[in-house]
């Protein structure tokens, strides 16, 4: 058997030079012999449309130094930071080939004993403290970081850095289920995560922006050599989804003919918000001005958006809530190479999951595997109406990519 395992929790929207030294830093830290990477399915955590579909961002993963490529679906990977560690985790937990789990964070030091605890256990004050902060109508990202300040002077700082907040919400999963995933935090390097400033190690989003401004090679220059010559490939064949003009299209749409009463029954719309999002639709001439009309202290734009892929999608409440409470049903690779072939061999003898390459073997696991298969479809054909050369109809016809 292959040993150590690093596990990662990507979206590589697209693969920059940061994930490539955050790959070679996790290696080096343990002697990692694999690199298995947990990526994002076509709708990213932020709450947008990824740049390109999960396949290309697999092969690029690939390309640039992970050994094997496993889905995140839709269900989880377009969801709140909680949702979306849950299900990367239990899925790099349920290969039982991976030994550690690595992530990129504003303050590795940082990420204690303590602050996990909490987030976990949730005391009396903290829950206290976090309902009243609710109540002054503050975002549940911050009302937490006040309450988690209050009882653990110093965790709020924690708390607010984008990443420190996925890596606790890793590391709670790995503490809550008792994996055999040791966490290795990495310092992120180069620009924030929201930085829409080129530098030396650019953000995702800086990238993007140039692709949309036009800044093509200004953007190619930021990502790895192979990186760039996949992206560059998929721009030329109309494969990028740069803008959201088409998305705005079809979310407006679905805005307008569903009444309040509808709006309420998808995932994570409540408490009056669904007027805000069908009233704020009919004047909005951009998906962007939509988010902005319709963000406020106590819905960021991240929720706003979200809001936005399960309206589009139809996402629903109950089902929802059931795959939060069920988890990943599957383990489904998308690429692999030598190495990732041999590490899948393995996992086929001793996955807790099964493993499954088509959307009719995820089909006959189980009724819930076959509606998280059916929607994780969906959502890769929504994709493909987004960008100028969409293949319609070619998702399940999709095989492992190997190297």
């Amino acid at each position: 058997m292959l040993y150590p395992v690093i596990g990662i929790v990507a979206e590589y929207n697209p693969f920059h030079k940061g994930h490539l030294l955050h790959i070679a830093k996790a290696r080096e830290a343990c002697g990692a012999c694999a690199v298995v990477a947990a990526l994002s399915s076509d709708f990213v955590q932020r709450g947008e449309p990824a740049l390109a579909d999960k396949w290309t961002r697999a092969e690029a993963a690939l390309a640039c130094g992970a050994d094997l490529v496993l889905e995140l679906p839709a269900v989880f990977s377009a969801h709140n930071a909680g949702v979306f560690a849950n299900g990367a985790v239990d899925i790099l937990a349920a290969a039982r080939a991976v030994t550690h789990i690595s992530f990129g964070a504003e303050s590795p030091d940082c990420l204690t004993d303590g602050i996990v605890d909490m987030i976990l256990e949730e005391p009396e004050p903290f829950k206290q403290s976090l309902k009243k902060h609710l109540e002054e109508g503050l975002s549940f990202v911050e009302a937490r970081a006040r309450a988690a300040d209050e009882l653990i002077p110093g965790s709020g700082r924690v708390l607010a850095g984008s990443n420190n907040t996925l890596a606790l919400a890793y590391m709670a999963r790995i503490k809550k289920k008792n994996y055999a995933l040791a966490p290795l935090p990495v310092k992120r390097a180069g620009a924030a995560y929201n930085s829409a400033e080129l530098e030396e190690i650019s953000s995702a989003t800086a990238i993007r922006a140039a692709l949309r401004d036009g800044r093509t090679e200004d953007a190619l220059a930021a990502v790895p050599e192979p990186s760039a010559r996949i992206i560059k490939r998929e721009l030329e064949a109309g494969r990028l989804c740069i803008n959201y003009e088409n998305y705005w299209r079809l979310l407006r749409a679905a805005l307008l003919r569903s009444s309040p009463e509808e709006l309420r029954a998808l995932a994570e719309i409540s408490e009056g918000i669904e007027y805000r999002l069908r009233e704020a639709a009919l004047s909005a001439r951009s998906f962007e001005e939509w988010t902005d009309a319709c963000t406020s202290k106590r819905y960021p734009a991240g929720r706003i958006r979200r809001a936005a892929v399960h309206i589009a999608l139809g996402f629903g409440h109950w089902f929802n809530r059931a795959a939060q409470r069920l988890g990943p049903p599957y383990i489904r690779p998308l690429a692999m190479n030598g190495t990732g072939r041999a590490l899948l061999h393995e996992m086929k003898k001793k996955a807790a999951l099964p493993i499954v390459t088509t959307y009719g073997q995820a089909a006959r696991v189980s009724p819930y595997a076959a509606e998280c298969a059916r929607f994780e479809q969906l959502t890769c054909e929504l994709w493909e109406e987004l960008v100028r050369c969409g293949r319609l109809g070619e998702e399940h016809k999709r095989r492992v990519i190997m190297l």
